[in-house]
């Protein structure tokens, strides 16, 4: 959950530190920020509590609550609480919890020819009308992969795997399946025909992911890649709110060790500004997907050792972008000079 609510009530320390200085109230919003997290709104409240702040922020925010409550308390106690807007709670309690698929009738010959032919309603028309620039480089690297393959990809927007399908060839993308999380894409009783589980599983090519699900929920993605069929995962499991890159989950290692197929990493730039987390709007701009070399774990590698090759592989890509901008993604981008 991305919004939290910070309820503030200041010491007498607090209360002489606000009478000589009145910015001294905006000044948790420097103590937010530090982790990330960003301030939405601020108010003075006449009452029990003193200052309530309206933070965004990732999802590792929750393991600094606690810290950034101890920070605050010298002059001030806190309550720190999770916050879900009033729409989508409504929709969620209206609506079923029960969710279907997956659908296995979806690997079948018919079922990918729809795929193809619907390709472009599905992803083409929005890639042109979201992406000024779409830039794809190493899609040759996967003339270096025989048989079936599993993409992963840093996640940032709703909008990556638009951006990811122009990063593979024909026989790749026409063959790949998606995970996505089933309480959100495969519930029942859906009115939209485009989000009803069967269009999902039909023309976008996804399967349900079941939230804490354990080692079951990978029994259908084995499935899928004993038929030959290529799978689109994020490690990160859910969209990255802060500048880092999420510690990545280990269902992709378990799924490649477990099948002896190899992990191709693809690292996107630009989606995060056209659609940031939490926002409905979209606003047009460039983006770019670049193919990593393809990584194939030796016998005996371990799950944790796999997931390390695989964060550290995007890692690297990640803290060059931070440091130098959208532009060091390229693989042929220079190294820094030495200082």
């Amino acid at each position: 959950m991305g919004h939290y609510v910070l309820l503030m009530k200041y010491h007498s320390e607090g209360l002489r530190a606000t009478k000589q200085d009145p910015n001294f109230l905006t000044g948790v919003h420097a103590a937010i920020e530090r982790w990330e997290a960003k301030v939405l709104g601020s108010y003075h409240l006449l009452g029990e509590w003193d200052q309530c702040t309206i933070i965004d922020a990732p999802d590792n925010f929750k393991a600094y609550r606690a810290t950034l409550a101890q920070e605050l308390s010298t002059t001030a106690s806190t309550q720190i609480m999770p916050a879900i807007d009033l729409p989508l709670f409504e929709r969620l309690i209206s609506q079923t919890t029960e969710t279907e698929g997956p659908f296995e009738w979806q690997t079948h010959w018919w079922a990918k020819w729809v795929r193809v032919l619907m390709y472009d309603y599905a992803y083409g028309r929005w890639a042109r009308r979201y992406f000024t620039e779409h830039r794809v480089t190493g899609k040759e690297k996967f003339g270096l992969i025989q048989g079936p393959c599993i993409v992963v990809a840093n996640h940032a927007s709703h909008f990556d795997q638009y951006c990811l399908m122009k990063a593979l060839p024909w026989r790749v993308r026409s063959n790949i399946f998606l995970g996505a999380a089933a309480d959100r894409w495969f519930l029942k009783g859906r009115k939209e025909i485009t989000l009803r589980p069967w269009y999902q599983s039909l023309v976008m090519g996804l399967y349900p992911i079941h939230r804490g699900g354990g080692t079951r929920t990978l029994d259908y993605p084995k499935r899928l890649l004993d038929l030959g069929a290529n799978l689109m995962l994020f490690p990160e499991g859910t969209r990255a709110r802060g500048r880092r890159l999420s510690k990545f989950k280990h269902g992709v290692s378990l799924l490649a060790l477990d099948r002896g197929v190899p992990v191709v990493p693809i690292y996107m730039t630009g989606l995060r500004r056209i659609r940031l987390p939490g926002v409905r709007e979209a606003t047009p701009g460039p983006v770019a997907a670049h193919v990593l070399d393809p990584i194939r774990f030796q016998p005996g590698t371990s799950v944790p050792e796999a997931t390390n090759l695989i964060f550290h592989a995007m890692q690297s890509v990640h803290e060059r972008v931070l440091a130098q901008g959208d532009a060091a993604a390229h693989p042929d981008w220079p190294r820094a000079p030495a200082s």
